[in-house]
């Protein structure tokens, strides 16, 4: 009986409750402001604000995804046949620590001398990445393990790239988030800036990571696998993980200081209007009147502007247009 009541009337309890949403949206956003509007109240009070001391910070923006700054591939010279592993995913192991024992050649009858593969630095031991031929599969059919004693591991004296991944060594006490800029902002920014960090999933309202940038490139390159695909100039920025939670590929948001100017005149940007070339406020006057006045400004930000001529602390400005005002 209650299951069937609630059937009738939830659709309209529906209803009801977009209609109700819609006309309290009309009515703060249309009909308040009208009204307000009629009965000479044309400057609303959230629309002003103080003129104020405070810092503008220019900064370089960018976004990047955290990588371990050392990720090792680890391969075999020779080709051959694996015959013992010593150690597993997890575990942490140091430089020239045995790893696994394996027999060169193509099959067990050649009679090779097992060599062993050593570390070739301290890091924990990590799965190989999912192969290009991997990329269609399942999830469930890619080979993200390590080599099973057996399997035939493809050597090479040169170029690792053509051998088979044994396993990863990752050291994650220290992270790198590339990023990628354009010509005009590679020329700002410097080895040594520092830089902070948002990790994106974490939210805005989390406390940002303090990075510094570890190297700058000097020419337009093209990402490899490692980085990613895309081009530009190459910045790196070198992140001390310091027991913090951050799990590798994760996106950031990465902002560089360029310019600071502490304890100046400030204003926010959207009370700034500009109109051929030059700048104006709405200075308020009290009592529902404003006075368009021009100033001259300094450092400007997203946020942000350095007032320099024009307008004094305390003074209060408008962030929206006078009713009636066209620009």
């Amino acid at each position: 009986m209650i299951k069937t009541i609630l059937k009738r009337i939830w659709k309209p309890f529906l209803i009801l409750l977009i209609v109700a949403a819609a006309a309290g949206a009309l009515w703060v956003w249309s009909i308040k402001p009208l009204i307000s509007k009629l009965k000479g109240d044309v400057i609303l009070p959230e629309d002003i604000v103080p003129v104020e001391k405070g810092t503008v910070v220019v900064a370089f923006k960018g976004q990047g995804t955290v990588m371990a700054k050392q990720d090792i591939k680890v391969t075999s010279k020779p080709s051959g046949i694996l015959q013992k592993i010593y150690v597993k995913e997890g575990d942490f192991v140091k430089k020239g620590q045995k790893l696994a024992l394996l027999k060169p050649g193509r099959n067990e009858f050649e009679d090779f001398k097992p060599i062993t593969i050593y570390a070739p630095a301290d890091g924990t031991v990590v799965k190989c990445h999912a192969d290009s031929s991997d990329f269609d599969k399942d999830l469930s059919e890619r080979n993200l393990s390590l080599p099973r004693p057996g399997t035939f591991l493809e050597g090479s004296y040169e170029n690792t790239e053509n051998a088979t991944c044994f396993l990863r060594l990752v050291n994650t006490d220290t992270l790198l988030i590339p990023v990628y800029v354009t010509e005009s902002q590679v020329l700002q920014l410097k080895k040594g800036m520092p830089a902070e960090i948002e990790v994106i999933s974490l939210g805005a309202d989390a406390e940002p990571l303090t990075g510094t940038i570890t190297y700058v490139s000097t020419q337009i390159e093209k990402s490899g696998d490692r980085w990613s695909d895309s081009k530009g100039f190459l910045i790196l920025v070198e992140l001390p993980r310091r027991d913090k939670n951050i799990l590798l590929g994760v996106n950031t948001n990465v902002s560089v200081p360029i310019q600071k100017r502490e304890d100046v005149l400030t204003i926010p940007a959207n009370a700034l209007f500009e109109k051929n070339g030059k700048s104006y406020v709405f200075k308020y006057q009290g009592k529902n009147k404003a006075q368009e006045l021009e100033i001259t400004t300094g450092l400007a930000s997203d946020t942000t502007v350095e007032v320099t001529q024009g307008l004094q602390e305390g003074d209060q400005v408008l962030t929206e247009l006078p009713y009636g005002e066209s620009w």
